[in-house]
């Protein structure tokens, strides 16, 4: 856990600030790169990127507080300052508001999405070594003495569920090996980007990088809730709230990328640049 990466008088650089503002120049010059590459750019700018950005906190904030929040955090609206955040309420908020902006500037929606979803990813696992850092998010108890297994330290909130849970003292120094799920939802999205992004270059069809984007992080996040301790309450049989939202984005992908190679996909390519084809009479035609 290491909160403050540098601190100097009263000016303090959070970890978490940090790597959320990374995350966020990441996620608007990557896809401004892509569109600046294609053929015929589109007029998006990085304006767009703190619009979404700003949408995805909202949504990430109102998520929070619907899962986790009271009255007390509604009232006056308390919840914007002082509450916390959580992915698929980003995620949510984000794609509201790209779709508003896309549609503002006349882009195809999923072409545009396209673009987005790689770098959104890599942008994500590098908000995850925030949480990292800063010691939220945390992992469940680890089976085994893992070699990468963590502990933190007294007054943080995995020291607190295990002093709860009796499973230390009070006169303990750190909490029990628990898992660095953080990390490994970071490990995740980096090869979901890496994937993502030779997808984009090499795939012809739009929406594939979208819908691969919903299959992989589906699957992945589905994968890692099993292994968080911070908010494993089931809701939905055995599912965690995460885990039943990741398993529908990961059913949407796969049921959303079948039709589509049973339909759109095997009709024409679409969002192909191409010069049109010369006059044909006009060739035939003897120069003046």
């Amino acid at each position: 856990m290491y909160p403050n990466l540098y601190s100097s008088g009263e000016l303090t650089f959070h970890s978490y600030t940090v790597m959320m503002t990374l995350a966020f120049l990441i996620g608007t010059i990557g896809p401004i790169w892509l569109n600046r590459r294609r053929e015929h750019p589109f007029r998006a700018t990085p304006v767009g990127g703190i619009w979404i950005f700003l949408g995805g906190i909202l949504g990430a904030k109102i998520w929070w507080v619907v899962q986790y929040g009271d009255w007390g955090d509604v009232r006056y609206l308390q919840f914007i300052l002082n509450g916390g955040l959580v992915f698929f309420g980003g995620l949510t908020g984000g794609m509201i508001t790209a779709i508003i902006y896309l549609k503002i500037l006349r882009i195809p929606i999923i072409t545009g999405a396209d673009m987005i979803a790689p770098f959104f990813a890599l942008a994500h696992g590098i908000g995850r070594i925030g949480c990292f850092l800063n010691g939220c998010c945390w992992g469940a108890l680890t089976k085994y003495p893992y070699p990468w297994s963590v502990r933190y330290p007294k007054g943080t909130g995995p020291f607190s569920r295990h002093l709860r849970q009796k499973l230390i003292t009070s006169d303990a120094t750190c909490s029990l090996p628990i898992h660095p799920v953080q990390l490994y939802e970071t490990f995740g999205n980096v090869v979901i980007f890496i994937i993502l992004l030779l997808i984009y270059k090499k795939h012809k069809r739009t929406g594939v990088v979208t819908l691969s984007y919903f299959m992989l992080y589906g699957g992945l996040r589905f994968i890692t809730e099993m292994f968080r301790g911070e908010s494993n309450r089931p809701v939905f049989g055995w599912l965690t709230a995460s885990q039943t939202v990741a398993l529908g984005m990961f059913i949407f992908g796969v049921t959303a990328y079948l039709l589509c190679s049973m339909t759109l996909w095997k009709r024409a390519l679409p969002d192909q640049e191409t010069e049109p084809a010369p006059d044909a009479s006009a060739e035939e035609s003897p120069a003046e």
